[in-house]
């Protein structure tokens, strides 16, 4: 087993120990390399593209693992503690080579267990009896300590390296110089950045459904039909808007979208929406809001309860290609996501 643990370790060292990036047209950590990098971000970077590379999770990945201005996964650490401390160069080797140095608590350790599986993530909770372990997705497991064989913390990080190899040598200066502007991240706030999707159901959104009463996630939906549904997720583009896809977003039909609004007490909030079709809007199973007409920031008025609350929408999806976007009026003690993670 330690044999086996040890020739892990060295072939994820020779996979991300990325010292500079793969392409021959990409910066890299040498210093000549790191002037023109920093040169061209103060000279020509453009922060709003910077923001759209952060949000899209099929390339550079950022606001799956990290959040910013509330925004993004809770895997890596928060951004908003950090990116003020650290200058142009030390972004770059952040993202090049995540392994030179990792945030203090952001260790990667790797788990043996007694059925044989291997897990790796970060260490949340280790008590007498259990361990709790969050991977690279997001996912929380508890592991029973009589369950493992050994636990070994990794040198290797949980942010793949060669990660923004990716990117354009332009699209690099972007990221970075979005990650040094403030004010471009602040246009963040609010946003809903992934939620939940289950369907199709029928075009009418004034038809009710039996998950309407308990929208839960982590559970199997079911139609009035009797039909079974999984929940998915799904990310919202770069402009903010959620596009309905995949299965459960079929033409001449309707899917239900979830989120999550935790409130640190009873209030009255404010959600603005964008929907390019008729919409009904329900808050803990209630219908707040219901129009078969398109908007554009339509502002409306919520109830919350301290907690956890539930933001469900079912959108009507005529053509196939219908979008909600949805994002709150920023408060002191407000947080609108899709995962139920404190």
């Amino acid at each position: 087993m330690k044999t086996y643990f040890v020739a892990v370790a060295l072939a994820a060292a020779t996979v991300f120990s990325g010292e500079a990036l793969s392409s021959e047209d990409q910066f890299n950590l040498e210093p000549a390399s790191l002037d023109q990098l920093e040169k061209a971000v103060r000279s020509k970077g453009d922060p709003a593209r910077g923001r759209e590379i952060f949000l899209d999770t099929g390339d550079a990945q950022c606001a799956n693992c990290h959040r910013l201005q509330g925004v993004g996964g809770h895997v890596g650490p928060d951004l908003d503690s950090i990116l003020g401390k650290l200058d142009i160069r030390q972004i770059a080797e952040s993202l090049v080579a995540p392994s030179r140095k990792i945030t203090e608590g952001y260790d990667t350790y790797t788990i043996a267990r007694t059925d044989g599986k291997i897990l790796s993530g970060l260490k949340l909770k280790d008590s007498d009896k259990e361990l709790l372990l969050r991977d690279g997705l997001g996912k929380d497991t508890v592991i029973q300590k009589e369950q493992i064989t050994r636990i070994e913390k990794s040198p290797v990080s949980l942010m793949p390296a060669r990660l923004v190899s990716r990117l354009s040598r332009n699209d690099l200066v972007n990221l970075i110089s979005f990650l040094k502007s403030p004010a471009a991240q602040l246009e963040l706030k609010g946003r809903l950045s992934r939620a939940w999707i289950t369907g199709p159901f029928s075009r009418s959104i004034s038809r009710t459904e039996p998950l309407e009463k308990n929208p839960d996630p982590a559970k199997v939906a079911v139609s009035s039909s009797g039909k079974l549904l999984q929940w998915k997720l799904i990310n919202a583009r770069a402009d903010g808007l959620i596009q309905l896809a995949g299965p459960a977003a079929a033409k001449k039909s309707s899917a239900y979208i979830l989120a999550l609004m935790k409130s640190d007490r009873d209030r009255e909030a404010v959600l603005w929406l964008d929907h390019s079709s008729a919409l009904r809007l329900l808050v803990n199973s209630e219908t707040v809001y219901s129009t078969k007409n398109p908007a554009t920031n339509s502002r409306l008025s919520i109830r919350l309860r301290k907690g956890w609350n539930t933001i469900l929408s079912r959108v009507s999806n005529p053509t196939g290609n219908s979008t909600l976007g949805i994002r709150y009026e920023p408060a002191r003690g407000l947080r609108l996501t899709a995962d139920r993670q404190d």
